[in-house]
C-alpha cells in the first residue's frame, strides 16, 4: 500500500511540474557546421530584468529546449565567437521554431514572433533599399560626365528626396507596428527605443496610444 502511495505521489509530482507553463524553442541549423560546439545562450527578461538564462552546447543541427515561462517578455538568443546576431523574440508560451541558415535566421510558430518575424523583414527591406541608394550617390559622384551635363545637381537632389521619403515611410511602418504591439514587451521594448529618437510631431502621436505604463515611463501627462 506504501509502494502505491509513494508512486502515485511521484506520478502527481511529475505532472505538476510537466504542466507548468513552458516556451518550447525548437532549433534548425543549416549551412553553418561552424556553430557547432558553440555556446547557445537563452535570456529571458521582463521590464528589463533578467529572470532566467541558461546555456547549452550546441551538439547537432536540430534540437529542443524546454524554458519556463515566466510571464510575457523578451527572450534573446545567442552564441558567442559565431558569425550570427543576437535574436530577439517573445515571450509566449508554446513552441517557437528558430531556423538558422548560415548567418540569417527565421522564426515563428506563436502569433506574437510570426509578427516579429514579419517585422523583422520589412527592417531588411528598408535597409536593402538605403543601401542601393547609397550605391546609386557613389557611382553619381564616380560619373564625372554628370558635371559636365549639369544633370548632376538634378539627379542629386532625386536621390535626397528618396531618402527623404524612405525614411518618412520607414517612420510610418514602425509607429504602425510600436502601435498594434503597444500593449505588449515588443511593442513596448521599440516603443522605448525609438521615442526619443522621433521628431516632435512623432512623439505626439506615440503619445496618443502610450499605455499607462509608458507613460509613467517617460513622464507623460
Amino acid at each position: 500500500m506504501k509502494k502505491i502511495l509513494l508512486f502515485v505521489s511521484i506520478a502527481a509530482l511529475l505532472a505538476s511540474c510537466s504542466s507548468k507553463p513552458k516556451v518550447e524553442l525548437e532549433v534548425n541549423i543549416q549551412n553553418n557546421s561552424s556553430l557547432m560546439k558553440k555556446k547557445f545562450v537563452v535570456c529571458q527578461r521582463i521590464d528589463g530584468r533578467v529572470v532566467y538564462t541558461d546555456t547549452t552546447k550546441i551538439k547537432k543541427d536540430h534540437f529542443l529546449l524546454d524554458i519556463p515561462y515566466k510571464g510575457p517578455g523578451l527572450i534573446n538568443v545567442s552564441i558567442p565567437e559565431s558569425n550570427l546576431k543576437e535574436i530577439m523574440m517573445a515571450s509566449e508560451e508554446g513552441k517557437i521554431q528558430l531556423d538558422i541558415d548560415g548567418v540569417t535566421s527565421r522564426m515563428g510558430g506563436t502569433p506574437l514572433n510570426d509578427r516579429l518575424q514579419a517585422f523583422y523583414l520589412g527592417n531588411d527591406s528598408v535597409s536593402l533599399l538605403f543601401k542601393q541608394l547609397d550605391q546609386e550617390y557613389e557611382s553619381l559622384q564616380a560619373d564625372t560626365t554628370h558635371h559636365a551635363k549639369g544633370e548632376y545637381q538634378k539627379k542629386s537632389d532625386d536621390l535626397r528626396q528618396r531618402r527623404t521619403q524612405l525614411l518618412i515611410s520607414n517612420t510610418d511602418r514602425l509607429v504602425a507596428f510600436i502601435k498594434e504591439n503597444v500593449d505588449n514587451p515588443v511593442g513596448e521594448y521599440y516603443f522605448m527605443i525609438n521615442y526619443i529618437t522621433f521628431p516632435l510631431e512623432r512623439k505626439l502621436e506615440l503619445n496618443s496610444f502610450a499605455t499607462d505604463k509608458l507613460k509613467r515611463e517617460f513622464g507623460m501627462r
